[in-house]
């Protein structure tokens, strides 16, 4: 049996039949099993990837997790495993918005499956009508671009202000900076920026998660806006979700403050003194 993957891994009977043998220790509550399980399915085996997605999903052997279920079946499913691939689309089926956010990712880039990019926008559509922040924000571009469908950019740019907007609600912001951020143009990197201090903080469906909030705000900066500039230096100054590097902090605080904001500037005094 062959799965197409990042693993690239062929497996034996003999292997999925161990994978089941350790499904059914770990599920059991052992300890070594888990671990086992859990150490092939981060090698890349599809199988254990999608043995443990089912562990999270019912709770068996391990706390239950839906995000994690979710996670490694779109892991699974990446790599070609069809009983992986079926158990998003029932979640989906049910209303599972981010399940409907990763079927859209799976198709809009190929993975495991042939590309379809009108199959990822109607999916992220769903999961953004579900209330899924990032399923908006990838319809959004979808839209903008005109993949998988015409190109609008009124909608796209309503999708974007609606992240935008219940990131704030999550981080219970109404209005920060209203001038700056709202300028016409930038509203796909204010929703970046709100989606960058929504990973920070953690909310709206999204697990706290430093590393993807910098690359969240480093995309909003690198399109100009003065606030992501502004917490992407603060982010390199204290080294959280990217390595320290005052530099660079420097730089970005720089950038911030030659738009005019005080806090910027009020930051670079404090680096060098």
């Amino acid at each position: 049996m062959f799965y197409a993957g990042t693993a690239g891994a062929q497996q034996s009977v003999d292997q999925i039949d161990s994978t089941d043998w350790l499904r059914s220790l770990a599920e059991g509550g052992t300890t070594e099993g888990q671990m086992i399980l859990l150490g092939q399915a981060i090698q890349g085996s599809p199988d254990a990837q999608y043995a443990i997605a089912t562990m999270y999903r019912g709770g068996a052997g391990i706390p239950r997790d839906m995000v994690e279920a979710r996670r490694w079946y779109q892991t699974s499913a990446a790599q070609g495993h069809l009983p992986a691939l079926e158990s998003l689309r029932y979640l989906a089926s049910g209303g599972d918005s981010a399940a409907f956010y990763s079927l859209g990712i799976l198709s809009r880039d190929g993975l495991g499956m042939p590309r379809d990019a009108e199959s990822a926008r109607q999916a992220f559509f769903w999961g953004g009508e579900e209330g899924h922040i990032l399923a908006m924000f990838a319809e959004a571009d979808m839209l903008r671009r005109g993949e998988g469908g015409v190109i609008d950019e009124t909608a796209a740019l309503a999708r974007y202000g609606q992240v935008a907007g219940l990131a704030r609600t999550a981080l219970n912001i109404l209005i920060e900076n209203k001038t700056s951020i709202l300028d016409a143009g930038n509203e796909r990197a204010a929703a970046q920026y709100w989606l960058g201090k929504l990973y920070l903080a953690g909310g709206g469906g999204l697990r706290r998660d430093a590393v993807r909030a910098a690359q969240w705000l480093e995309d909003a900066a690198n399109s100009g806006l003065d606030l992501a500039q502004y917490e992407l230096g603060r982010l390199f100054l204290h080294g959280r979700g990217v390595p320290r590097d005052d530099a660079r902090a420097l730089e970005w605080l720089e950038a911030a403050a030659a738009q005019g904001m005080a806090r910027a500037a009020t930051e670079i005094g404090l680096l060098n003194n």
